[in-house]
This record gives structure tokens, C-alpha cells and sequence, in this order.
């Protein structure tokens, strides 16, 4: 709980929180004005979907910048030095960092939401069920999200180090991983798609619209071809939370490993 009021404190006194929040809003008041054009049971699944895809561009490198740069202060501050020698293990301290992070900008993000929904409840056909499949599937990606960004934060050592970091893992991302699945298409056969997929759906800005798409009821998985139905080998919920598991352990897993390095180098 010290750690959530702490981070909480700290991202408030900020402005690269609520600057962030900022973005998603006009963001979210632009689209909405161009969903209320669409046909009224047209409108909000679409107005879901739009506001997903530009998510995907702008909450991946805001949630790194945030969580990566709160690391990199309580170095710069040494309250992270403080809190070490206090018998607190790193594998501790990063564990209630990333909870107290997590908790903070998820929350923040999601109360939006919940607000922005008294507003569309006005001018389009509400669903709850779709909106809610909405803020668990942007839960879900800046949870990843957050928790890389917490990684970079304790691997690097100098914020210029990071801002470097911080941009190549998002360009990354949204950008370089597309373009490495692309040159790849011509290889891909019947008998090793299952493996293609494996990787495919490993990138969260893969799987996580697919989850939403198919959720939404706006994509269909009956009536694929064989090899999709093969590509298709565990359904996109399974594949959204092998996501969220592996990402996260990884992140933290190597986080833990790289700065034991550091100290021992």
C-alpha cells in the first residue's frame, strides 16, 4: 500500500501522466464526433474499434515512458539505494514497484473511460458488454506495456540511455516486427504455420485487436479456410493471456538478471 499511495503521489506531482491522459482524450472526443455520422447500431462498435487502433499507437509508448521513467527516478533520487538497504531485496522492491505502477496508470486510463462512457451513452446505442470487452483488452495491453517499460527503467542507466531504449522497443513494436512477419509470408506452408502463428500472436499489438475484433463479433472464426483454421491453433482469448504471462515474466525475469549484472560489472 506505501508503494501505491507513493507512486501515486509521484505520478500526480508529474505532468507525463496527465499529458498522456490528455492525448487520450481528444483522441477519444475526435473519433466520437465521427462515429455519431455512422448508423446509430453501427456507431459504438466502431467507435470502440477506432479508438483500439490509435491505442495501439500512442498507449504502447506511453505506457513505456511512464513506467520506465518512474524506475529511473527513484534511481536518480536514490530512494531506490534507500529502500535496498533497508533489507529489501531488488526482486522485492521491483515486484511492488511494477503492482503500484500497474495499479496507478491502469486506473487512471480506465476511470477515463468510464467517464468518456457517460458521454457515448448520450449519442450512440451503449453496450456494456462490448465496452467492457473494450477496457479489459486496453487493460491488458498497457499492462504489458507498463511492465517492459518497468524492464527498460531498471536496465538502463541514464535517461538518455532510456529515451533511446524506450523509442527503439516501440518502433519496434508497431513498425519493425510487422515488417520482419511480412518478408516471412512466402514462407509460411501448411505445415509450419502453426509455428508462424506461435510467433505472430506473440506480439501484443497482434493478438490483443484480434481478441477485440473477434469479441466484438466483427470478425468470425467459422467457416475459415484450412489453413487459417489451422493458423487458428488456441482461441484469441488463450492467446491474449499467453501474452500477458509471457511478457510479463519475461520483462521481469530480465530486468532482475540485467541489473544483478550491472551491480556485479
Amino acid at each position: 500500500m506505501n508503494y501505491i499511495l507513493k507512486e501515486w503521489k509521484e505520478q500526480a506531482r508529474g505532468k507525463g501522466i496527465w499529458l498522456s491522459l490528455l492525448i487520450i482524450m481528444l483522441l477519444s472526443v475526435f473519433l466520437l464526433l465521427e462515429a455519431r455520422t455512422l448508423p446509430v447500431e453501427q456507431g459504438f462498435t466502431v467507435l470502440l474499434l477506432s479508438m483500439f487502433e490509435m491505442n495501439m499507437f500512442v498507449l504502447p509508448l506511453l505506457s513505456i515512458f511512464i513506467a520506465s521513467f518512474s524506475i529511473m527516478q527513484e534511481k536518480e533520487l536514490k530512494t531506490m539505494m534507500i529502500l535496498l538497504t533497508k533489507h529489501e531485496s531488488y526482486i522485492s522492491f521491483l515486484a511492488k514497484k511494477s503492482i503500484a505502477i500497474q495499479l496507478v496508470v491502469i486506473a487512471v486510463i480506465v476511470a477515463w473511460y468510464f467517464l468518456f462512457a457517460l458521454v457515448m451513452k448520450v449519442f450512440l446505442y451503449f453496450n456494456v458488454s462490448h465496452f467492457l470487452l473494450f477496457i479489459l483488452a486496453v487493460s491488458v495491453m498497457v499492462f504489458i506495456f507498463n511492465q517492459i517499460g518497468v524492464a527498460l527503467g531498471s536496465i538502463c542507466s541514464t535517461r538518455m540511455q532510456l529515451l533511446g531504449a524506450n523509442i527503439l522497443t516501440w518502433f519496434s513494436f508497431v513498425f519493425l516486427i510487422d515488417l520482419m512477419f511480412l518478408q516471412q509470408l512466402s514462407n509460411v506452408t501448411y505445415d509450419n504455420v502453426q509455428l508462424f502463428a506461435f510467433f505472430y500472436f506473440l506480439d501484443p499489438l497482434h493478438t490483443i485487436p484480434f481478441y477485440l475484433e473477434t469479441s466484438l463479433e466483427v470478425f468470425s472464426l467459422e467457416h475459415m479456410s484450412r489453413l487459417m483454421s489451422k493458423m487458428m491453433w488456441a482461441s484469441p482469448t488463450v492467446f491474449m493471456i499467453m501474452n500477458l504471462v509471457i511478457w510479463s515474466c519475461l520483462s521481469f525475469v530480465v530486468a532482475i538478471v540485467l541489473q544483478r549484472r550491472e551491480s556485479k560489472s
